[in-house]
């Protein structure tokens, strides 16, 4: 069961930061076992029942993140300065997928709802979902103002279009990317199991926006 992070979750962050390599990895295993595998994996299976009837891919291995930096990339830092959890949609193709995610890093939390790899077409199918049942849209985006402990993230064009249509889902129709984020710093939060029932319940809010923009998206 999921209690928290602990002292080793900033202790490993902290020695990864000052330096950044492998070696430095080995000697401390330990601390990244006790500090940011165990309590991840027990965050994993938690929220894997959650996910359960959602048709999320639910695979440790693909939804966890690895100590390691793809070094393609990363050359100069092979080590992860943050760890990450991901639960995709699960389909073939790797642009325009909706997920739920958790990330943390020595200074920061943060969780939502993300559509990986978004570009105009995906957005232009999520405007037609909302044009095409702007009854449920309108009553989904209001729920979501007046409920959600997550934000909309994301950017809107400078010109505003969509003038015909009612405030409400014409601030989702302007957006030219879109995703729902709550994010604090490091607090005492972090180290208890309250941070996955705020976790949960922020997931739980934003369900019916999930099945809306899955359904836009396929």
């Amino acid at each position: 069961m999921f209690e928290g992070f602990n002292d080793s979750t900033i202790k490993y962050f902290e020695l990864i930061e000052q330096q950044n390599d492998k070696e430095v990895f080995k000697r401390n295993q330990l601390l990244y076992e006790e500090g940011i595998k165990i309590p991840c994996e027990q965050m994993f299976y938690e929220l894997a029942v959650f996910f359960a009837d959602l048709d999320l891919v639910i695979n440790k291995r693909r939804c966890l993140s690895s100590p390691y930096n793809d070094a393609r990339f990363c050359a100069a830092k092979p080590m992860k300065e943050y760890i990450y959890l991901r639960f995709k949609v699960a389909h073939s193709r790797q642009d325009n997928l909706i997920g739920f995610f958790f990330d943390a890093s020595k200074t920061f939390f943060k969780y939502g709802l993300n559509i990986y790899n978004l570009n105009s077409r995906g957005m232009e199918k999520i405007r037609q979902e909302i044009l095409n049942n702007k009854r449920a849209a309108n009553r989904l985006i209001k729920q979501f103002e007046n409920n959600s402990s997550l934000q909309l993230v994301g950017q809107s064009y400078v010109k505003e279009k969509y003038l015909e249509e009612n405030r409400t889902i014409r601030k989702w129709l302007n957006m030219k990317t879109i995703s729902f984020h709550h994010k604090e710093e490091i607090n005492p939060l972090f180290f208890k199991r309250e941070l996955l029932e705020n976790v949960l319940e922020a997931y739980a809010e934003i369900k019916d926006i999930y099945f809306f923009i899955k359904k836009a998206l396929n």
